[in-house]
């Protein structure tokens, strides 16, 4: 962990918890050691700096879009917070799924979206197979997360009208069963799941 990503992991806590309320539990269910895929929910861009800051015994690797990393001085800036290039426009970028079984591997925490995507809404889209290949190949297991309240207006976390909090679920372990899309895809639904049913959690 550089001394980068430590302070901003600090930052980030203090701001959102100060200012907006920001809450979190369950950081516990995170090992220490060897490789993870943290699964969340995704409806803003700042899930992931927000859910990796409460993580505070590793850190915490992510993708990010292709075209961030145009600018060199820029790009090695995302690097020093664990921030990696990844092609979005590409249904598979075979690219980033080596690297992130590379990662995995190497036992490493690696942050993936189940949904894919970002919802501009809060609502949940459908699963995408990728968390479920992933981890199936890697033989790692899986760390449901819940993120609530960032899609609304910070506004609103300001004055504590709406909750903003992240939830840590236990491990989601991967079955031993042949890696085939239908088996990644039901890994995936799997997690999404759970997700979901931690969406009814009260903090």
């Amino acid at each position: 962990m550089s001394w980068q990503y430590r302070l901003g992991s600090i930052l980030i806590r203090f701001f959102f918890g100060v200012f907006l309320g920001f809450k979190w539990r369950g950081t516990e269910n995170v090992p220490e050691k060897g490789g993870i895929i943290i699964a969340p929910n995704h409806r803003s861009n700042y899930d992931p700096p927000l859910i990796g800051s409460t993580v505070k015994q590793r850190a915490i690797y992510y993708f990010g879009k292709k075209s961030l990393f145009v600018n060199k001085i820029f790009g090695w800036f995302l690097g020093r917070f664990n921030v990696f290039p990844a092609d979005t426009e590409k249904k598979n970028d075979i690219g980033s799924i080596r690297f992130s079984l590379k990662l995995l591997k190497e036992g490493k925490a690696l942050m993936i979206f189940p949904e894919g995507t970002r919802s501009k809404t809060g609502e949940f889209l459908p699963a995408h197979p990728g968390v479920g290949y992933l981890a199936l190949k890697a033989g790692v297991p899986v760390i449901p997360v819940i993120i609530k309240g960032t899609h609304e207006s910070m506004k609103e976390h300001f004055l504590r009208r709406k909750p903003l909090y992240v939830i840590f679920g236990k491990p989601i372990f991967p079955p031993k069963i042949p890696i085939t899309h239908k088996n990644a895809q039901e890994f995936s639904d799997k997690i999404l799941d759970k997700i979901k049913e931690m969406d009814k959690w009260k903090f």
